[in-house]
């Protein structure tokens, strides 16, 4: 009787474990504690495991995980909040919102899923992040997709800034937001109460901002914008350091991209890694799968079935 009782037991702890594997990771909405904090993700897909964390400075998962669908035919993609973005909880230091911090995060969710490895996928500041967390964890990588990444500030990318911001001049929003961007006007200092006067900067064509909102709102966390200010998450020169990233790596970007641009960014992000394809998006900005979705999504699809990657039945 001791026996049976134990071996049952022993199949429902075993049952329950698989069940709990299971459901971390079936279609939909989770939370996962991680850090100290509460991590929001959601899955959606099939194939194997893809990372997509949000921005970091503030936006929530929901312009990523209700545009970039098409992948979900060869990932199973976790998009997730970051910390005290989205319905994300985060810590009341704000000292703990570095770099570290985020690849700790990346890092405890690809264990919390049981995943030896895992893709990642960044856009923008989410795609500093899969490029700093391929210099420091390569093993446990599979592959790396960064659209719109950033690598590092420095004088060329002070003048290319400079220059893609001034290529707008004329524009009905260009006085406003370049006030901004060059330190005229410091009235509108919290990130939600800015975005409205920038965001049209990030667009080759103002037109395809309908299709961006589209997408569902950004929820915009100031507390994230402030974190990000007093940790200095992001502010890494993560150039000389690239060389470390060794999976297959794919860096997209707009030809028009003012913020993440071509020529200070994914031209020399390319050039340091070794195992790096770059894709240009014409007539593009910062969102280019947004404005140009034919382009962007054949030529990702190409790159993705180069690697063999195949599309989940």
């Amino acid at each position: 009787m001791k026996r049976t009782c134990f071996l049952l037991t022993i199949i429902t702890f075993c049952l329950t474990n698989l069940a709990f594997g299971q459901s971390a990771l079936s279609q939909g909405d989770h939370f996962a504690d991680i850090n100290g904090i509460k991590i929001h993700y959601y899955v959606s897909g099939k194939g194997p495991i893809c990372l997509v964390p949000s921005p970091g400075w503030g936006p929530s998962i929901n312009y990523l995980k209700n545009s970039l669908t098409p992948f979900e035919k060869y990932f199973t993609i976790v998009y997730y909040d970051t910390r005290s973005s989205g319905q994300s909880t985060g810590p009341n230091d704000s000292t703990k919102y570095s770099s570290r911090d985020f690849m700790n995060d990346m890092d405890s969710l690809r264990t919390y899923l049981k995943q030896p490895k895992v893709w990642v996928m960044g856009h923008s500041m989410g795609g500093f992040q899969v490029l700093n967390y391929g210099i420091h964890h390569n093993k446990n990588l599979n592959g790396i997709i960064a659209l719109a990444p950033l690598a590092g500030r420095d004088s060329i990318y002070e003048r290319e800034f400079t220059k893609m911001v001034m290529k707008r001049k004329g524009q009905p929003y260009f006085e406003a937001g370049s006030n901004i961007f060059f330190g005229k006007d410091t009235t509108k200092n919290k990130n939600s109460e800015m975005m409205p006067y920038i965001f049209p900067f990030y667009f080759h064509d103002v037109n395809k901002i309908s299709e961006f909102e589209k997408l569902g709102d950004p929820q915009i966390s100031d507390k994230a914008g402030e974190y990000t200010d007093a940790s200095f998450f992001g502010s890494e020169y993560l150039f000389p350091l690239l060389t470390k990233i060794k999976v297959p790596t794919l860096i997209v970007v707009g030809d028009d991209d003012f913020i993440c641009d071509k020529v200070s960014q994914a031209d020399r992000i390319v050039k340091n890694i070794p195992n790096a394809t770059e894709i240009v998006i014409n007539d593009a900005g910062h969102f280019s799968w947004v404005e140009q979705p034919i382009q962007f999504f054949a030529d990702t699809e190409k790159w993705l079935k180069k690697l063999k990657l195949k599309v989940q039945k």
